[in-house]
């Protein structure tokens, strides 16, 4: 973790001093987008645990509050990015073992992300063109609990991971492009790693209309925590997105 924090620091160093002689115009571009997810996994507070199963016609029911914006600025080889994510669901209730619990028990939870991700890009040919990506991603996600007849647990794990990525980009005729983002990475997840690939639409005044899809792997445990909190899930989906630039 220190050496990737050592790296971050001297790409971001040399990256400011290349953008200082860079001649090139400034480009940047803004899309809110929707990810249509589904997740599959579990998670646990303490001795109590709960596996999720939700398609994207659970979540849409489930679904409380969704935001999800990416932004990127950038100038000849070099860009940074930054991507938001918010939700709040609320998974189906389960049906808990008896024993140790009361016949009929069922657990209801609510589960809150937050996820901020961002990240340096070397575009080595260019702003259309294909860049390695070395960022951070930081998730706070608050995990309530509430097994019937009993009081509600609530546990607020929060982590950095760092990741190093790929992006590429190809025209595939003067309106239509393809568009793939992958990254690996370690810090308190266990080997986080996330992919996306998509289509894109380009209108006249050089706006697009995005369409793919996503899918993230994490696995975290707090181990050091009294209320042991952890999560194991994959979250997967369509992606609908519209690029202002």
């Amino acid at each position: 973790m220190k050496l990737i924090r050592i790296i971050g620091l001297a790409l971001l160093l040399i990256s400011t001093s290349a953008w200082s002689q860079d001649s090139d115009e400034w480009d940047w571009k803004i899309t809110p987008y929707l990810w249509l997810v589904s997740m599959n996994g579990d998670l646990s507070i303490g001795p109590i645990d709960q596996d999720i199963d939700q398609n994207f016609s659970d979540i849409v029911s489930n679904l409380d509050v969704a935001v999800q914006i990416y932004g990127e600025l950038g100038k000849g080889n070099h860009a940074v990015h930054v991507d938001y994510t918010y939700m709040r669901l609320k998974p189906d209730p389960t049906e808990l073992a008896s024993p140790p619990f009361l016949p009929d028990s069922e657990l209801s939870s609510k589960l809150t992300n937050n996820i901020f991700e961002t990240a340096y890009n070397y575009r080595w040919n260019g702003p259309d063109g294909p860049a390695l990506v070395l960022g951070a991603r930081f998730i706070d996600m608050e995990i309530r609990m509430n097994p019937a007849r009993l009081e509600a647990v609530t546990a607020g794990p929060s982590w950095w991971d760092y990741f190093v990525g790929i992006k590429t980009h190809n025209i595939i005729s003067p309106k239509w492009d393809f568009n793939f983002y992958g990254t690996i990475g370690t810090g308190s997840s266990d080997l986080p790693w996330t992919v996306q690939a998509g289509f894109g639409r380009r209108y006249s005044n050089d706006n697009r209309l995005m369409l793919g899809f996503r899918a993230w792997g994490l696995d975290y445990s707090d181990a050091d925590n009294s209320r042991r909190a952890a999560i194991n899930l994959n979250m997967y989906g369509f992606v609908v997105g519209y690029e202002f630039n």
